[in-house]
């Protein structure tokens, strides 16, 4: 509250007991308002569980707009991303893999879809203030193409006549 920090919290919350789902409710309601930052804790979350759900909300849109007489909503990519629980915040520009994996863990799979992916061998407790500058310094070495290959995007550039 002292930082005017806006706490979300995303995941399957119903595999969690009860006292702790009425404490983190509580703790997004209180910084609802808040607005300098927001802090999102990803808990029981996984990707799978997160694209399963916007399916399913879809579904049930579309067959309330079906009983309704209303049109249906398209299914476009626009349309998932929007129910997934992410769909207020930013696709991320960077991914750091802490702890020597190189995998993602089923973490952020369809908002890391154009991201960069940076693995590094220390475990996220030792990742230091170091680690972070040693992240992002790789990161502005790299060519963002979000999805096309280096000659397209050489092609796309303006030239200096």
């Amino acid at each position: 509250m002292k930082n005017n920090v806006r706490f979300r919290v995303m995941g399957e919350l119903s595999r969690l007991p009860e006292d702790v789902r009425q404490k983190l409710h509580e703790t997004e309601e209180r910084t609802k308002h808040n607005d300098t930052m927001t802090m999102v804790v990803a808990l029981s979350y996984s990707s799978r569980w997160e694209i399963t759900q916007a399916v399913q909300k879809i579904v049930a849109e579309q067959q309330a707009a079906r009983q309704e007489g209303r049109p249906e909503l398209p299914i476009t990519e626009e349309t998932l991303a929007q129910h997934l629980c992410t769909n207020f915040m930013p696709d991320p520009d960077l991914l750091i893999r802490t702890g020597g994996e190189l995998r993602v863990s089923n973490y952020l799979l369809w908002q890391i879809a154009y991201s960069e992916l940076y693995f590094c061998d220390t475990y996220w407790p030792d990742f230091k203030e170091e680690d972070l500058h040693k992240a992002i310094a790789n990161y502005q070495h790299r060519q963002r193409r979000f999805g096309k290959t280096g000659a397209q995007i050489d092609a796309e550039a303006p030239t200096n006549k």
